[in-house]
């Protein structure tokens, strides 16, 4: 029983997020956050939530550098993401 036991907990086998998509909902929900690794995930999300009229503001950004890619009349190309 003594070879299960580890001193370090096991590295994750999920990549790191690296997109934040950010909503803003009408009440009661107002504010979501969703993170992703993948930047068509991210970009889906996104205009998946805009083309349903579910948020009044969109908007994505790269967690390493804070550039926002994708905001409601604004998106970067999804090569440059």
């Amino acid at each position: 029983m003594q070879q299960w036991l580890r001193s370090s907990p096991l590295p994750t086998i999920w990549p790191a997020d690296r997109y934040e998509v950010r909503c803003t909902r009408p009440a009661p929900d107002f504010t979501t956050v969703d993170r992703y690794h993948f930047a068509e995930f991210a970009h889906e999300a996104a205009e998946g939530v805009q083309a349903a009229g579910l948020a009044t503001q969109i908007v994505v950004v790269r967690l390493e550098d804070g550039i926002v890619l994708f905001e409601q009349g604004m998106t970067v190309p999804l090569e440059a993401w």
